[in-house]
């Protein structure tokens, strides 16, 4: 408490304080401009070596598509409510029609854990057994199969770029299909399941479990990228103007 009077990590509004400490006030973010539907508030404090562990991790390269801001003020929008009082740093909370759905306390690392509880929250149930049960899809049921416009193929949760859809193919096997993804996009993973040996292909963003590789696609690569689908988000180019 000597070293920290304000809290955790220098947290302020916590109501410890020592006599001649004071507590350095940051403006209270305004609701009109966030995002009501679904926000992401980082509530962060200064010289805490956690929110910049966070910032340098996740926020500096930031492509979800749900908004996300960080601030110093330990307190909510006016008019928009948080479940419990904040006791660390830093401290996310989702926030969906002005109201605190789930939070994220504490971060030192473990990037993949966050991603997990993001995805928990913005994915559906289907999404959810795909992503993080390793499920798969019905063939010729998901998602994207007859997706041929320019642009990108992303990870739901993160953002980020998986394919370009000038590598997707026409494999007739009830999956989007792709010979080549975007450079360190994604991880390959040894999987013995079900009494095969495959290799499965997983976002390198998030984690989340995407479909399988297999030897039999078109030049030059040869590859069969095999994704479900209803993981990928499409996000068409922007028209030439």
């Amino acid at each position: 408490m000597k070293k920290n009077p304000n809290g955790y990590c220098g947290l302020g509004g916590t109501g410890v304080a020592y006599p001649g400490s004071t507590t350095k006030q940051h403006a209270q973010l305004e609701a009109k401009d966030l995002n009501l539907d679904r926000q992401l508030i980082v509530f962060e404090a200064e010289e805490c070596p956690f929110c910049e562990k966070f910032k340098h991790d996740i926020l500096s390269s930031w492509k979800a598509e749900t908004p996300i801001i960080a601030t110093l003020n330990p307190n909510p929008p006016k008019g928009w409510e948080l479940e419990k009082a904040l006791f660390a740093t830093p401290t996310i909370v989702l926030f969906e029609n002005g109201k605190e759905v789930s939070r994220y306390t504490g971060y030192n690392g473990e990037t993949p854990r966050f991603w997990k509880w993001l995805g928990f929250r913005l994915l559906t149930p289907e999404q959810r057994a795909i992503a993080f049960e390793q499920g798969t899809e019905r063939a010729f049921t998901g998602s994207h199969l007859d997706e041929t416009r320019p642009g990108y193929f992303v990870d739901p949760v993160t953002g980020a770029h998986l394919f370009r859809s000038d590598t997707k193919f026409k494999s007739n096997s009830g999956w989007p299909s792709f010979f080549n993804p975007i450079e360190g996009a994604i991880t390959e993973h040894v999987d013995n399941d079900h009494g095969m040996q495959r290799t499965e292909v997983r976002s390198a963003s998030s984690g989340i479990h995407l479909g399988h590789v297999f030897n039999d696609g078109p030049a030059p690569t040869y590859k069969r990228y095999c994704i479900n689908g209803n993981v990928l988000k499409f996000i068409p180019d922007e028209p030439s103007k």
